[in-house]
């Protein structure tokens, strides 16, 4: 009997995405075997901190690191960090951000009203500009900057996601900004891991402050990293919530009274992200996760066009690797996509795909394991023979 089963949740087979309502990521047995390893021991947490984040900053190219409780974490304390700095007093008000410098400045079109918001949890304000028209111009930007300016936020996932972003404002020009006006930049860069060169490319650029998710490197569902700038990333670790055990002053716990306490790691959790980032950046990633993602995919696209008169289409296009997903586009003209994902989730083991739009669904291959692209595949065959019309 599995862990599952003695619990009584079901099992869930994942062809949609590396969601967090899922867990995020598989961990390797590598991973877990370092996980096991470092629970048989105590360390003082600061210390594995510092030494993890030196890793870290090593592997991508930053002065400095930090593993953090995941994106969303790491955006509340890089924004902590461009606000309060390593002043204590300003530390103990967060989010109290009165007589200090609160703005963080946005482009409103880049707006995903969910995790920008991490940064006013810290206290920080954020500044919208742009126009009706979802553009951006650099002037706008500049014209948002005042004395109360913390830092510029920009999200890369948003950005690229656009189709006319070249109304926007590239990163490009808003670290020449913000190093024209000494202002920090934060850049939420969540699942930019792949191609690799992603986990170097921003600071490189001149990013002072850039945040990932853990999971998008098979890491723990739970962390995250922050890295760049040596005096922010010090900053940022003094917010976090070994911060507010003292960090580097055992002697006085509560010392700084971090606005981070919250974001709790296991120092399990913190090893972990070190091996999987390493595991990442050596991986063969076309032999490893790319080639047999396409043979399942191949698998259900065999078993589905013999079967069914649905239109099927690889997704994305033959030799083009987007944003980890690798499946199929299916399209459901006498279907309703609704009814075919819930009879796929309703199901033991449940099937999660994605709902793309009005009319189709995407089966993404990427995250399965051997050997359930077949029960996907009879599952998906009995359920689009079966569903409700529109």
């Amino acid at each position: 009997m599995s862990i599952y089963e003695e619990l009584g949740v079901k099992r869930v087979i994942n062809a949609a995405f590396a969601l967090t309502r899922l867990g995020g990521s598989t961990l390797s047995r590598k991973i877990v075997e370092s996980m096991i390893d470092a629970n048989k021991t105590w360390v003082w947490l600061w210390d594995l901190e510092e030494k993890a984040g030196k890793i870290i900053a090593e592997l991508t190219g930053a002065e400095a690191a930090h593993v953090t409780a995941g994106c969303f974490a790491s955006l509340v304390l890089s924004a902590a960090a461009c606000m309060a700095g390593k002043d204590p007093d300003k530390m103990k008000k967060l989010p109290n951000t009165i007589g200090m410098k609160n703005e963080i400045i946005t482009q409103r079109c880049l707006r995903d009203f969910m995790y920008d918001r991490s940064m006013t949890v810290a206290g920080g304000k954020l500044i919208e500009v742009g126009d009706e028209r979802w553009s951006c111009r650099p002037e706008q930007i500049m014209a948002a900057i005042n004395e109360k300016t913390a830092a510029i936020h920009h999200d890369v996932y948003a950005f690229q996601s656009l189709p006319n972003n070249e109304n926007l404002v590239s990163l490009e020009e808003v670290i020449a900004i913000g190093n024209k006006h000494n202002i920090p930049i934060i850049v939420d860069a969540a699942g930019q891991t792949y191609p690799t060169d992603d986990l170097k490319k921003f600071v490189a650029m001149g990013a002072d402050l850039v945040c990932y998710a853990s999971k998008y490197f098979l890491g723990p569902n739970s962390a995250g990293i922050v890295i760049g700038r040596k005096d922010l990333v010090e900053a940022v670790a003094l917010h976090n919530f070994i911060g507010q055990e003292g960090a580097h002053i055992p002697q006085q716990p509560g010392f700084y009274r971090s606005i981070g306490r919250g974001y709790n790691l296991d120092r399990q959790e913190i090893v972990a992200v070190v091996i999987a980032l390493k595991s990442w950046l050596q991986m063969d990633h076309m032999k490893e996760r790319i080639q047999p993602a396409l043979k399942r995919r191949r698998y259900i696209l065999d078993v589905l066009q013999a079967a069914s008169n649905v239109e099927i289409k690889r997704f994305p296009m033959i030799g083009d690797i987007w944003y980890h997903i690798i499946g199929l586009q299916i399209f459901l003209e006498n279907k309703n996509p609704a009814e075919v994902v819930k009879a796929l989730m309703e199901g033991d083991p449940s099937i999660w795909v994605l709902r793309h739009d009005q009319n189709t669904i995407l089966v993404n291959t990427l995250f399965l394991a051997d050997g359930e692209e077949k029960i996907l595949a009879k599952r998906l065959k009995s359920v689009l023979s079966s569903t409700n019309q529109k």
